[in-house]
C-alpha cells in the first residue's frame, strides 16, 4: 500500500502553492447543498490530488459505506485507499497515469476545462463487503502547469459488487454542448495479466473458447490434473466463482 500512495503522489505532485481560499465558495455550497438532499447510494468528494486530501466529502460517504467521515477528512487518501480493492488499485494507478498523459498531452488548457473522467472500482464497506463503484470527476482547479489537482467527483455504487472490467473515459463538452468521449480504454487485460500467470492466461483464453479439460490439456501438453489445478488458481484469483463465470466473463466483456 505504501508503494501505491508513493506512486499516486508522483502522478499528481505539483509545485502549487495553493491554499483552499480558491475553491472555499465551493465547499460552502456543496455543503448547504448536502443537507437538502436525501440520502441516496453515492456521494460527493472533492479530491486534493497533490495534497493527497479532500476539501469536501458529503454526509452520504457514511451512510453509503458505513467508512468514518472524519478520519477520511483527517487523513486523507491513505485511508481511503485502505479500502480499495487490492487487486483493483494497481489497475488503478495506470488509470490515472494513463488519464493525466492523455490529457497534458492531448488537450489544451481550454478544454480541460470541460472534460468529465470516469472510471469504476472495488472498495470495501464497514462490513466487509466489496462495493462497485463508479466515478465521474470534474476538475475545477489547476496548477500553473495546467495539471487538474482540484476534482469534484460523484462516486456511485452500481452493480452487484462482483468483478468486472476497469474501464476509463474522458469526455469533453464540445461546441455543440454534448459530451463525446475522446478517451476510452478497457483496462481487463491489464487485470488479466497483472494476477494470472502466463500459462493461467493461455488456460483462461482456451476456456473462453469452450475447450474441455482434455482438449486444453491437449492443446498445451500438459496432464489433465494440471489444467484443474489452473482452473481452480484462476477461480480464486479472479473472484468469479466457477469456469462457467469465467467463460461468461470473457466472453462479455471480450477478452480475447
Amino acid at each position: 500500500m505504501k508503494e501505491a500512495i508513493v506512486s499516486y503522489k508522483q502522478i499528481f505532485d505539483t509545485n502549487n502553492k495553493y491554499d483552499g481560499k480558491l475553491v472555499t465558495q465551493y465547499v460552502q455550497q456543496l455543503q448547504k447543498l448536502d443537507a437538502e438532499t436525501p440520502s441516496l447510494a453515492s456521494f460527493v468528494l472533492v479530491t486534493n490530488t497533490s495534497k493527497q486530501s479532500y476539501e469536501f466529502i458529503s454526509e452520504d460517504f457514511e451512510k453509503t459505506l458505513g467508512l468514518d467521515r472524519a478520519k477520511m477528512m483527517s487523513d486523507g487518501l491513505k485511508y481511503y485507499l485502505s479500502f480499495y480493492h487490492p487487486k483493483d488499485l494497481p489497475i488503478l494507478l495506470k488509470v490515472f497515469e494513463d488519464l493525466m498523459v492523455f490529457s497534458m498531452k492531448e488537450l489544451s488548457i481550454e478544454q480541460r476545462q470541460r472534460v468529465v473522467y470516469t472510471w469504476n472500482y472495488r472498495i470495501k464497506n464497514s462490513d466487509g463487503e466489496y462495493k462497485a463503484m463508479h466515478v465521474q470527476q470534474t476538475p475545477i482547479y489547476f496548477d500553473e502547469n495546467g495539471r487538474p489537482v482540484i476534482g469534484y467527483s460523484q462516486n456511485t455504487i452500481v452493480g452487484d459488487g462482483r468483478p468486472r472490467p476497469l474501464v476509463a473515459t474522458c469526455k469533453l463538452l464540445n461546441g455543440d454542448n454534448k459530451y463525446e468521449t475522446i478517451f476510452y480504454k478497457n483496462y481487463v487485460n491489464e487485470s488479466l495479466q497483472d494476477i494470472l500467470s502466463k500459462r493461467e492466461i493461455e488456460v483462461i483464453k482456451l476456456l473462453s473458447k469452450g475447450e474441455s479439460t482434455k482438449e486444453i490439456a491437449d492443446h498445451l501438453n500438459i496432464s489433465d490434473q494440471t489444467v484443474a489445478v489452473h482452473r481452480k488458481n484462476i477461480i480464486k484469483k479472479t473472484d468469479l466463482n466457477s469456469t462457467a463465470e469465467i467463460i461468461a466473463y470473457c466472453n462479455r466483456y471480450r477478452v480475447f
